[in-house]
């Protein structure tokens, strides 16, 4: 009791929300999840300093107090979403009875669209569709941007509205226990809208969170290149030098360190050949031809983990507008981090008669831009560079992103630029890996070279 106080919460009220003690948890509550009056699921917290949480097996996940979204009597009253119970019974408290908490608290990272964490909104949405006004009362804090973010996409922006709090609180229940119930309403009248479009000040922006950026594992790579979801990057080199052998290394590493998921859409590989040959020895150290049954079953089910294929079927055309569909159709699918299309010289480039190649080109980047911010993955296309004649001394000249097909846009509109170059495939085995482009140089990495060996029997770039 003593506890739910000092929060400034009303016990009387929490007995009526069916909040009592926790018979698992020393100083804790349990919060019943009702559906129609009916118990679907139980969490178990603490009140104190040490915050735990534990739920009951085989409940279901759904919105905290989703049957208020029923009663016709609230109908016009905006509808609250907070990101804890506790958060949702200040708002209750202070006169907002139509108020849900989302079941699972705010996710690490952003999750733009698909998978089963907001599962619980499909559940809810003949209730939540006609919902006009919609305040997103998540924490001030990181993960607290991730779940506002989150939630504005899936409920749609236009009908969002976001809180600013006061210096020194976090969440609806620090306002409530620091400035009382008046401070919970006046706060929640002042919401503001999430903007839509426009131009912005600062301050009218609700807070963001820097995505991070992860190292790929390639030894002296992270100075140059760190992988951040959202960006798009483009790899070239002449064929046979290595472009592709470097983009399954990364996607494999970031799978192996990561646990991040890739999706292929590569028009010159079988996936059931090439890519499972590569990826089994990625997995296992050596050559598919010298791995046992047991090396090839591991391999295999990692390989189910972590990589989803785009796979044209004989009458499909691989225009544009196909891969764009069946990409993100994978990618909210298999929840993936990280998308390749390799090449982009192999897709259909069928494009309207008042269009010119160079037109195409920058408007075909501008959408695998959008698709990479909008479902928030790491896009890597892979395009050869034109046709390029061979020097006096007999060797082709280093290749640069204004070198690829039909249009310097690759150059101009990637995030990150990569080259990958043999100078002489015949007597030099050693492979520079040049990032000639980071537009975001102290998040991602500067542009500078890298020198390996490719190591056929691990599939992998040695350096050094």
């Amino acid at each position: 009791m003593d506890l739910l106080q000092a929060r400034g919460l009303d016990p009387e009220l929490m007995v009526r929300l069916g909040v009592g003690a926790s018979d698992r948890l020393s100083d804790g509550i349990a919060i019943p999840y009702l559906e129609r009056g009916v118990c679907v699921a139980m969490k178990h917290r603490t009140l104190g300093a040490d915050k735990r949480f534990t739920q009951e097996a085989g409940g279901r996940q759904i919105l905290w107090n989703v049957d208020c979204l029923a009663d016709d009597t609230l109908a016009g009253e905006p509808l609250i979403v907070t990101e804890g119970e506790l958060d949702a019974i200040a708002a209750i408290q202070s006169g907002f009875p139509r108020t849900v908490s989302v079941p699972g608290g705010a996710p690490a990272t952003r999750s733009d669209e698909g998978g089963k964490r907001y599962a619980f909104l499909d559940d809810a949405w003949p209730f939540l569709r006609d919902c006009r006004e919609i305040i997103l009362a998540v924490d001030a804090d990181a993960p607290g941007s991730n779940l506002l973010h989150d939630l504005a996409v899936r409920l749609g922006r236009h009908r969002c509205k976001w809180l600013r709090y006061p210096d020194g609180a976090k969440d609806l229940n620090d306002v409530l226990r620091d400035h009382g119930e008046t401070a919970v309403r006046d706060l929640v009248s002042d919401a503001q809208w999430c903007r839509v479009e426009g131009v912005y000040l600062l301050s009218e922006l609700p807070p963001a969170a820097p995505p991070p950026a992860f190292e790929t594992g390639i030894a002296g790579l992270e100075r140059h290149y760190r992988i951040r979801r959202g960006d798009f990057c483009v790899v070239t080199g002449l064929p046979g030098h290595g472009k592709t052998s470097l983009v399954n290394e990364v996607a494999c590493r970031m799978a192996a360190t990561h646990g991040w998921r890739t999706v292929f859409a590569s028009f010159e590989q079988t996936p059931q050949i090439d890519h499972r040959r590569a990826l089994r020895s990625f997995h296992a150290g050596r050559l598919e031809k010298d791995m046992d049954d047991a090396d090839r079953a591991s391999a295999d089910r990692w390989i189910d983990d972590h990589f989803a294929f785009v796979v044209a079927g004989e009458d499909d055309e691989v225009t544009l507008s196909w891969v764009l569909e069946k990409l993100a159709a994978a990618i909210l699918r298999y929840e993936a981090g990280i998308v390749v299309i390799d090449p982009w010289n192999e897709m259909d480039h069928s494009r309207p008669a008042d269009m010119t190649m160079t037109e195409y080109v920058g408007f075909a980047i501008r959408q695998f831009r959008k698709l990479a911010r909008k479902y928030n993955v790491h896009l890597i296309v892979v395009a050869h560079p034109a046709k390029m004649l061979r020097g006096r001394d007999g060797k082709y000249p280093v290749p640069g992103l204004y070198d690829i097909s039909d249009s310097a846009h690759w150059s101009n509109k990637a995030d990150v630029g990569i080259v990958v170059h043999r100078a002489d495939l015949m007597s030099d085995p050693t492979t520079a890996i040049r990032i000639v482009k980071s537009r975001y140089h102290s998040a991602i990495g500067v542009p500078g070279e890298l020198k390996a060996v490719w190591d056929e029997a691990r599939t992998r770039f040695v350096v050094g």
